[in-house]
């Protein structure tokens, strides 16, 4: 397993938007935006491959003030999902914001997932709201 940053518009990053795309967005009917990936241009993006350099996860970071960065766009394959990928990215992400200097990690966490972030020291911090048409919470963790 490989914990690596991809770098916007690289190939790899086109298959993180890919894979975004796949588990985020079509499942709800959606389809991530050309607006979108402009906005990506100033995020830092992560992922995990394989040793066969397959994209299993990823995740892209938007910073938000000195301190604060805000985690968009979680995406693991489904075939790999609930093997601890997430878990794996997550810790080497907040590692990796760490040693950059940020002291906070906030996020919009689907509520299905509001469970997994918890384990992971994340805590809910808002009311339940709509964002791409499902229900939202915004969750934060400090890491500094």
């Amino acid at each position: 397993m490989k914990f690596t940053q991809m770098l916007f518009g690289s190939p790899l990053y086109e298959r993180a938007w890919l894979l975004r795309q796949k588990v985020l967005r079509a499942p709800l009917g959606l389809q991530l935006q050309n607006t979108e990936r402009d906005a990506e241009q100033q995020q830092l993006h992560y992922g995990l491959l394989d040793d066969a350099n397959n994209l299993l996860a990823c995740v892209s970071v938007l910073h938000i003030s000195e301190n604060t960065v805000k985690l968009r766009q979680m995406a693991v394959d489904p075939g790999q999902q609930k093997s601890g990928l997430g878990r794996t990215l997550l810790e080497h992400v907040e590692n990796e914001l760490k040693a950059q200097g940020y002291a906070e990690i906030e996020m919009h966490a689907r509520v299905s997932a509001e469970d997994f972030y918890r384990k992971l020291g994340y805590q809910t911090v808002s009311e339940i709201f709509t964002e791409v048409t499902i229900p939202h919470i915004k969750m934060r963790k400090l890491i500094g």
